[in-house]
């Protein structure tokens, strides 16, 4: 929970319609200025007057709608990005170019447990049960 200055400060930066959308997807305002974008289109932002462990976030790219809160997690989150939110990296992934995707390293792709594009197994044995069908005799 924010102070009243601090909510009142975050209304008149961020508007009426950004400041309610933030109250409704994070629960609170936050102010800061824009480090960078990952390929995905989610914004990172860091605001130092912030106190430790809160001073950097990410605006998740689908918080667009306002009743969409469901939609972001944090698996959407690219590990280098990880690595500078959680205080791994010093300098942000659009400043630091020491970190090379290796040759054999796979795309990143977030989570898609839940969603209809989830991985399913499938059962290749016969099953040791069969479903009963009945046998319908004809009156007389």
């Amino acid at each position: 929970m924010s102070s009243l200055p601090r909510t009142i400060k975050g209304f008149l930066k961020l508007g009426p319609g950004r400041f309610f959308r933030q109250l409704n997807n994070i629960g609170d305002t936050k102010v800061g200025t824009l480090v960078g974008t990952d390929k995905f289109g989610n914004k990172y932002f860091e605001n130092l007057d912030e106190s430790y462990g809160r001073n950097r976030w990410v605006q998740f790219a689908k918080e667009d709608s306002f009743f969409s809160r469901a939609e972001a997690n944090a698996s959407q989150v690219p590990a280098e990005w990880h690595g500078w939110l959680h205080r791994m990296l010093d300098t942000p992934p659009t400043l630091d170019k020491t970190m090379v995707i290796p040759k054999w390293g796979v795309e990143f792709t977030e989570n898609l447990t839940g969603s209809p594009q989830a991985f399913k197994t499938y059962n290749t044995t016969r099953s040791k049960f069969q479903a009963w069908t009945p046998k319908v005799a004809n009156r007389a």
